[in-house]
């Protein structure tokens, strides 16, 4: 088997027969058979020359060059990052991982997440940190199958875990929250910060899982909460309160997507129920989230302080699984110290939280 070291380090001196540019470009020349075998595997090769800077080793598939423009000299992409926020996000990650001083063999992922190849259609990627012996690289993939294997299971798990009736009960639930929704909707909103209140948060939960599709399987969940002290949930807010409550309600309705569901639930905590949102998406979102509250005039006399705790759905799992997971996060944020973003993946990953 072909280890990473031999890919890059093993060059022959024979000449491979030059393929044509619907199929790759190459960056460079070259007979390295396991090069040749990457690329048919659709993993593009991003050597670090410097921190923050790479070139591309071997060859270029087609969809690399689909997604991002070529250099002046008419070769690949050396910085696919900007043209991808996801890539972008990643980068950031993969520098502090390749500064940290990792040993070779050690690597870091960065999930699944989806670019837009155009006239409608999307491809599923993931980008990898490895450190070897001789370099340090950053893999590029497209994971067609993976992706579809992960579809298959999320239908499978939400098949296996609810039973006919289970879908029924659960159908009557939504339909009941859509009349809660129109016969009481002045009873779904907190009066200070225009948020859904606490009662809500399960409510939107339950029916944001029970929209999960194949074509959009994620669904992400953000615990949020202000270093500043506010009236408890039960008790009279004082006026002070109620101002720096009724702008950050404006902020983040005026902020978030339209498909998101931002929740006062009590104090200065709020939960946001972010749908077709997968980890590191929901990451930079809680990074964003930072900047823009951080550099906001409330007042104050001084900047606010947040603790973020970030999580997304596993298929199959309660709501209440997914909502304590959450809070596991933004415990971890507030351990950390202020402004930082705690995040707890499913399936027994490891835990962390970022700057």
């Amino acid at each position: 088997m072909l280890s990473w070291n031999n890919i890059l380090n093993h060059r022959t001196a024979s000449a491979t027969e030059t393929m044509t540019d619907s199929n790759l470009s190459p960056s460079r020349p070259g007979g390295d058979i396991g090069l040749e075998l990457l690329m048919l595997m659709e993993t593009v090769i991003l050597r670090r020359v410097a921190p923050g800077s790479y070139d591309l080793e071997g060859l270029v598939p087609d969809f690399y060059t689909r997604l991002f423009p070529r250099e002046a000299d008419g070769s690949g992409c050396r910085a696919p990052w900007n043209h991808s926020s996801m890539l972008e996000f990643f980068l950031g990650e993969a520098e502090e991982f390749f500064e940290s001083g990792p040993k070779p063999g050690a690597s870091l992922p960065s999930g699944l997440w989806v670019e837009n190849l155009g006239s409608g259609k999307e491809l599923p990627l993931m980008a990898t940190a490895w450190v070897l012996k001789n370099g340090q690289v950053l893999l590029v993939q497209a994971v067609r199958e993976e992706y579809a294997q992960r579809v298959r299971i999320t239908r499978r798990a939400r098949l296996d875990v609810r039973s006919r009736s289970d879908l029924l009960t659960e159908k009557r639930k939504i339909t009941q929250l859509l009349l809660k929704y129109t016969t009481k909707k002045n009873n779904l909103f907190d009066p200070v910060t225009k948020l859904y209140n606490r009662e809500v948060l399960m409510d939107l939960v339950q029916a944001q899982i029970a929209s999960l599709s194949t074509s959009a399987p994620n669904l992400a969940l953000i615990m949020m909460s202000l270093d500043h002290q506010l009236e408890g949930p039960e008790e009279q807010p004082n006026a002070a309160g109620d101002g720096l409550l009724g702008q950050l309600g404006q902020i983040l309705r005026r902020s978030l997507r339209k498909s998101d569901a931002a929740v006062h639930y009590g104090g200065g905590v709020v939960f946001i129920v972010a749908p077709a949102t997968n980890m590191p998406q929901s990451l930079l979102a809680a990074e964003r989230l930072i900047a823009l509250l951080k550099n906001h005039d409330f007042g104050l006399g001084r900047p606010l302080n947040l603790s973020l705790g970030c999580t997304v759905y596993q298929p199959g799992e309660e709501a209440q699984v997914f909502i304590d997971r959450t809070r596991q996060a933004h415990l971890d944020a507030v351990k950390a110290g202020p402004n930082r973003i705690g995040q707890r993946p499913p399936l027994g990953k490891a835990a962390g939280f970022a700057a």
